[in-house]
């Protein structure tokens, strides 16, 4: 989600909100029009000739002199500039030219006006640039382009021409994109100098602010000329020049242009302000050093990097918000607007953006620009800010940063609800209760009946902050607000910080349904998949069923919302492949990749069935393309056959054995499927060229004693001894999964309802426990994470005695005194489990809750590689006694053979993962 706040909040503050105490307000931008531009403006009016003419040819030769250019066409816009650029190259439609990802969309857009087709190039995250390096990988991705469009970001000075080199094009196929570079200088001189084609803006807040308008320098004479005839329509004369003396009425036009002339208006306007335009830009000068030594001591707050060399113009004071400030970079705009501080973000990526996934051509995977676009800010800068504002703005960031996040600041930009919502304000609840800030979908009467259930009751883990519903006329009265219709739940959702959706309209149909699901997750929010709930919309009862969200009293903490938008970025417009699609976390995992928009979502599993009927789920319809692919991961030619059509871009592989006891009577069967699955989609992952790769594993994989955790632990160990290539690889380790199919939960409810005593293993034991919706948050919070080779674990509080959860579950259902009976533990089972082994260090992540292990030594490939065909071997051979000893010789503590221990299964396992 991407925040811009050009202008704060004035006017609709809260009474004692940081604006309201404080009237100092520092906007974004600032515009400026000087008294001299005014009476310019004024003596254009008077002379009766307000379009093209003298005016603008003396702008364009002052100008010319200011940039020391020889030739310089002023235009309507810089985007035309690009455009008209472009044009005069005389390329083959369709070619390809380069253009940064971080970039205004107006130039990718001028690159599709002048009939090419717009290639993305990564950049440096440290600079927000292009770099040789991604220009060469680009190039080698999309292939050999005509042209390139090269932007000077923020004011910095742009390589370009080690960029031509890499992209292998000479200097007159480069067209300088100006719109923050005036001012800038490279290699001694001022940007447009020496270029065949410089494009400027003139834009109400650039560097000289006009209010519109562009211009185009360059030295090629030829050139100059068809720019001010392409300007024109293509015109041989315009009306100006046709009615100077010896001029002519006749004209003519050789072939088509554009009308993007620049008035006589705003030349008047450009001519004054390029008088002030030294003196502005030392002020740039001055409040960019000024910013630089006030932030130096800030945490987590980093300036770009500044190129070596040349001269930077400071049209923007651009930062990265990083994982040391403490909140993410869209909680931070919002504070600081709150504080009256102006920020924006330049810009959103081509790729996020779904016109331009289609039209562009891109390599597999930015890295560079999606790790820079959740950080990437820009911090007041104008000649007229003053010290004291600048001084106020890093002085908020200081104390923000050492400040916590309130929960207020945990929402998107909107416009503060009606007066009903005060009740439930974006703060915690009343009395400090918290919970799941929820959007109810349904405000008839079952959604009201729910919202006041959950509103009165904190044990839900749900807090209702207002309904979705398409005809709000038609419902009754109700203590929280209509945000919109069931089109709205993205915008809703992300306007007021949901973290849930829960729907409440029965007899919806399954399509508006799956649009809701979609919608949510789009936003990075879950919609709830639970039984006794869609029995309760049934029944047209509410709140007495559901008690099964009643997460926080089971499991001695909240739930927490682990996905954030940013999230999206990994998915967004890329071809993804789960595996292990058709079970309950591939399945949930599915649903929440749909919401953010890939371009493809290909579905994996061995089970046609539960893929048949997932895509049902998702889609309404089955069978309409190849997106469902039934494969065993051990099938190894199988699984590079299908990476070799299909060329997913991001991978989530969970695939697996996962049946402890079970796996103790087959282990080869767990080495099949756990190690040599993963090793082959790990190979075929490497060699198909994909960009992210993670693997689902278990807490069990710590330190283990069981087939399933040992199998696990290899096949961690098998994505990190082959991460640190182009492929991000890294690896999530789930506790017990609640909803999980098999899960503690589903097997108390069977037998609570059946009657029978509740079977525990021992007085003792005690787990780990995660939600679904935390399960599916980690593996896509973890695969933006990645940098390569991590095992990425959520931090779940304390270890829950079997014991306790079953009484209190018992009691959610009214059974208040449940036998239990006691099993022993299995082969295999430990009586507590541990996150982390002992080889393991750990450290906090981006993510407030998510750490991220390491090894204290990377595991050896080539040692792997030895030791795996072994295991192979017995594991082919079904040899469950050589395939315990292999497993021993590769992880130490694991037992060569197995202890004794309890070997009946006809006990439900709720162990599962």
């Amino acid at each position: 989600m991407t925040v811009h706040r050009l202008r704060t909040r004035s006017g609709r503050q809260r009474a004692g909100s940081p604006s309201a105490a404080n009237a100092r307000e520092v906007p974004f931008a600032a515009a400026t029009v000087t008294r001299d531009a005014r009476r310019a403006v004024h003596g254009v009016l008077a002379s009766g000739w307000l379009t093209t003419g003298r005016e603008t040819a003396r702008f364009e030769d002052e100008f010319a002199a200011w940039v020391r250019a020889p030739h310089a066409v002023a235009v309507s816009s810089c985007t035309a500039a690009l455009e008209l650029a472009l044009r005069s190259l005389r390329l083959a439609p369709g070619s390809l030219v380069l253009i940064p990802a971080v970039t205004f969309c107006g130039a990718a857009e001028a690159i599709l006006h002048a009939g090419l087709r717009p290639a993305l190039v990564d950049v440096d995250p440290r600079t927000a640039t292009a770099t040789p390096e991604a220009v060469d990988r680009a190039v080698r991705a999309c292939g050999r382009p005509a042209a390139m469009v090269v932007l000077h970001y923020a004011g910095a000075p742009a390589p370009v021409a080690e960029l031509a080199e890499a992209a292998g094009l000479p200097l007159d196929r480069i067209v300088e994109d100006a719109a923050h570079a005036l001012g800038t200088r490279a290699g001694g001189h001022p940007v447009g100098s020496a270029s065949p084609a410089a494009c400027f803006s003139f834009y109400a807040t650039k560097n000289l602010p006009i209010g519109e308008g562009g211009m185009i320098t360059t030295g090629d004479e030829e050139r100059a000329a068809w720019f001010r005839r392409a300007r024109l329509h293509g015109m041989s004369a315009d009306a100006w020049r046709r009615n100077l003396p010896g001029g002519s009425w006749r004209y003519t036009v050789d072939e088509a242009g554009l009308k993007a002339n620049m008035t006589d208006v705003q030349a008047a306007i450009g001519r004054a302000h390029l008088r002030r335009l030294g003196a502005w830009q030392r002020r740039r000068d001055a409040i960019a050093a000024r910013y630089a030594d006030a932030l130096a001591g800030v945490p987590g707050i980093e300036p770009l990097d500044v190129p070596e060399g040349g001269g930077h113009a400071w049209h923007l004071y651009a930062v990265r918000v990083l994982a040391g400030f403490g909140t993410g970079r869209d909680d931070l705009v919002e504070r600081l607007a709150d504080r009256g501080i102006g920020t924006s973000v330049h810009f959103t990526p081509l790729h996020h953006m779904p016109f331009f996934r289609e039209a562009a051509v891109s390599p597999r995977g930015l890295p560079g620009a999606d790790a820079l676009f959740p950080l990437l800010l820009s911090l007041p800068m104008y000649p007229g800010l003053p010290d004291s504002s600048v001084d106020r703005v890093a002085d908020e960031l200081a104390r923000l940063a050492r400040a916590p996040v309130p929960p207020a600041a945990r929402r998107a930009p909107a416009p503060r609800p009606p007066a009903a919502e005060r009740r439930h304000p974006d703060g915690p609840a009343p009395g400090g209760r918290r919970g799941l800030r929820t959007l109810v979908v349904g405000a008839g009467e079952a959604g009201r009946a729910l919202a006041r259930d959950l509103a009165g009751a904190s044990e839900f883990g749900l807090r209702p902050i207002g309904f979705l519903d398409d005809r709000p006329a038609d419902a009754g009265p109700a203590d929280l607000p209509v945000l919109g219709g069931l089109d709205d739940t993205r915008e809703a959702a992300l306007a007021h910080g949901a973290e849930a959706v829960v729907v409440a309209i029965p007899g919806l149909s399954p399509e508006r349904f799956r649009h809701v699901v979609r919608q949510a997750g789009a936003a990075g929010v879950s919609v709830r998949y639970l039984p006794s709930f869609i029995a309760a919309l049934r029944r047209d009862v509410v709140g007495s069923d559901m008690r099964a969200l009643d997460v926080h009293t089971l499991i001695g903490r909240s739930e927490m919302h682990v996905v954030s938008p940013e999230t999206r970025s990994i998915v967004a417009g890329k071809r993804v492949l789960v595996t292990g699609a058709g079970g309950s976390i591939g399945s949930e995992l599915c649903r929440q990749v749909r919401g953010f928009e890939p371009a493809r979502l290909f579905l994996l599993d061995h089970d046609e069935s539960n893929l048949h009927r997932l895509q049902l789920e998702l889609d309404g319809d089955a069978l309409v393309d190849d997106d469902i692919l039934i494969c065993d991961i051990r099938d190894g030619g199988r699984v590079r056959q299908i990476f070799d059509e299909q060329r997913p871009d991001v991978v989530f592989h969970a695939a697996a054995h996962k049946h402890l006891p079970l796996l103790e009577r087959h282990p080869c069967e767990g080495v099949k499927s756990n190690v040599l699955g993963t090793e082959n989609l790990v190979q075929a992952a490497l060699a198909s060229g994909v960009e992210r790769f993670v693997l689902i594993s278990t807490d069990k994989a710590a330190d283990p004693i069981s087939i399933l955790g040992a199998t696990k632990r290899l096949a961690e160990l098998t994505v990190q001894a082959n991460a640190g290539g182009e492929c991000v690889l890294a690896a999530v380790r789930f506790g017990n999964v609640l909803g999980s199919r098999g899960s503690l939960l589903s097997v108390l409810a069977e037998q609570l309802s059946s009657g029978e005593p509740v079977t525990v293993t021992h007085p003792d034991v005690a787990r780990f426990f995660m939600t679904v919706e935390e399960a599916v948050g980690l593996v896509l919070e973890a695969a933006r994470l990645a940098r390569g080779g991590e095992v990425f674990v959520l931090d779940m509080g304390d270890e829950v005695r079997i014991v306790d959860l079953v009484h209190k579950f018992a009691r959610s259902v009214n059974v208040p005194d449940p036998e239990i009976r006691f099993t022993g533990l299995r082969t295999g089972e430990k009586l507590s489990e541990s996150l982390f082994s002992e080889q393991e260090s750990y450290a906090p992540t981006a993510h407030p809750k998510i750490l991220a292990t390491a090894s204290a030594a990377a595991p050896d490939l080539g040692d792997l590689r030895r030791s795996l065909p072994g295991l192979y071997a017995a594991a082919e051979r079904n040899d469950a006694a050589g395939t315990r000893r292999s497993l021993a010789a590769m992880i130490p503590g694991f037992p060569a053979s197995a202890p004794p221990g309890p070997r009946a299964l006809t006990v439900p396992y709720p162990d599962d993962f």
